[in-house]
């Protein structure tokens, strides 16, 4: 808890770039995010927040990095924090540019984030969410993988709900949204046609396969998965994740 108050308190601090030029607290920004380092990337990031408030840029790599750094928290509170900054980063892209691929992307995450840690009518109101940002992601950006993978991520959720969950959506929707396994599976798959490096792609492919029995196309990607490189952070979890579930399918 103590790392991210340092993080989000660096958001009253004085700009701490200083006469710094805002394209190289950019170019050392990507640089740490490139060596796995985005604990680093997102204060940067947040300087370049500080020195320059619109910049899109770094507000939508605050954003991203913020819902990222939540995620491997083990405190529900933290987790929480994170999320809650990630979406106010969010928030700020868009209303610097609604059209943009990128805002509309993260808070798409920011609230996939969110509904993970939420509950009743919040966690309902935020899969909405998810669903509406991730279309206008590709709305905005058809050739962009990011919003298929996220959209992919819905259809599974949804379809996978528990029937006391369902109850509930049904109680707030009016009504349960459409979504299906097969939609799931044709959203992974083009995000995969567009961007075959993305190693989460793989997993989450495998999983929907896996469930709906076909386990040689699941192991068949998963395979593959162990033998990408790592190229974010989050890669190596993600192929642990993956070799335990090929070993179940063995």
């Amino acid at each position: 808890m103590l790392r991210i108050l340092v993080y989000i308190g660096l958001l009253l601090l004085p700009v701490l770039a200083g006469a710094q030029d805002v394209q190289q607290l950019l170019k050392e920004a990507a640089a740490l995010e490139a060596s796995m380092r985005d604990a680093e990337a997102f204060v940067k990031y947040q300087q370049v927040v500080k020195a320059q408030p619109t910049n899109l840029q770094a507000l939508c790599k605050c954003s991203e990095l913020s819902s990222k750094l939540g995620h491997r928290q083990k405190e529900h509170n933290t987790q929480v924090t994170y999320y809650e900054v990630a979406f106010k980063y969010a928030d700020l892209a868009l209303k610097v540019n609604p059209s943009s691929t990128d805002a509309n992307f993260v808070m798409a995450l920011a609230m996939g984030r969110m509904a993970l840690v939420s509950a009743g009518r919040k966690q309902v109101e935020a899969v909405n969410d998810i669903k509406k940002y991730a279309e206008r992601t590709i709305k905005y950006g058809p050739n962009d993988f990011r919003g298929y993978h996220v959209l992919g991520k819905w259809y599974y959720e949804i379809t996978n709900l528990g029937s006391f969950k369902r109850t509930a959506v049904k109680v707030f929707y009016g009504g349960f949204p459409s979504a299906s396994y097969e939609e799931a599976i044709k959203c992974y798959e083009k995000s995969m046609a567009l961007n075959p490096d993305f190693n989460l792609n793989y997993l989450e492919l495998a999983k929907v396969y896996h469930k709906t029995g076909r386990n040689d196309k699941a192991r068949e990607l998963l395979h593959k998965l162990q033998a990408m490189p790592h190229r974010m952070e989050d890669d190596k979890r993600i192929k642990d994740e993956g070799a335990k579930l090929l070993a179940s399918l063995q």
